[in-house]
């Protein structure tokens, strides 16, 4: 059985997914799927050298949890990777399942994509989490923000980590200069970034210590451990 699935949502870019899909070939040595998650108006990718998952969008958050929520079903593990983004380390997949057995197959693992380091803006997540939340990105978002809600999470859970030695750069406009600002990003912050700024605060006002709570009482161990002593 494949454990771990890798989905790239992409929209209007061809180029860098075909750039992503190729380091990813390059890079990878488990047993690991691919798949582009691409809107279902979008007729760019025909014939791609990779599988497609077609989704109706409304945001990017809800682009990934379609696709996710199908994965989630098939495979124990998911990572999100962007479209701008390139895998860099040779057996980065082993790295990052190799953090994940470490925490016992529950948690958090996000790589060394050369932009943040503070939050996983693209994580390994087991599917474990994303079916007892039922999502993999909080809802509540358009598109910014949910790298924080993961990262808020699983600090309160106890099972995040940083990998290191899995580089995958996150070729984004902000740091790399042979990149522009094109209309993928331009649309999504002028859409959505003050609105999910507001949004990230009224989460974390309302939502984030029930959701803490939910993934405390079914998966850390030490409170698993009381809550069967009960």
């Amino acid at each position: 059985m494949t454990e771990l699935c890798v989905f790239i949502p992409t929209r209007h870019r061809r180029d860098l997914a075909e750039k992503a899909v190729a380091s990813f070939r390059e890079t990878t040595l488990g047993d690991v799927d691919l798949f582009l998650v691409v809107d279902d108006d979008d007729d760019s990718y025909e014939g791609v050298d990779a599988p497609v998952i077609t989704v109706k969008r409304d945001t990017l958050v809800t682009a990934i949890n379609d696709a996710a929520l199908q994965l989630a079903d098939k495979y124990p593990v998911l990572f999100l990777a962007a479209d701008d983004m390139i895998f860099t380390t040779s057996g980065w997949d082993l790295f990052m399942m190799g953090a994940l057995e470490a925490l016992g197959g529950t948690g958090y693992i996000y790589p060394d994509d050369k932009r943040r380091y503070d939050v996983p803006e693209h994580p390994l997540i087991s599917s474990d989490i994303i079916r007892a939340l039922g999502w993999f990105a909080e809802p509540g978002f358009g598109h910014f923000y949910v790298d924080n809600v993961w990262a808020e999470l699983g600090k309160r859970l106890g099972l995040i980590r940083f990998c290191p030695q899995a580089v995958i750069e996150h070729r984004h406009y902000t740091i790399n200069a042979d990149v522009e600002r094109d209309e993928t990003y331009s649309l999504a912050e002028d859409a959505h970034g003050k609105p999910d700024e507001a949004e990230y605060h009224e989460w974390r006002a309302t939502r984030m210590q029930n959701q803490a709570s939910l993934l405390r009482r079914k998966f850390n161990p030490d409170i698993k451990w009381v809550l069967d002593k009960i």
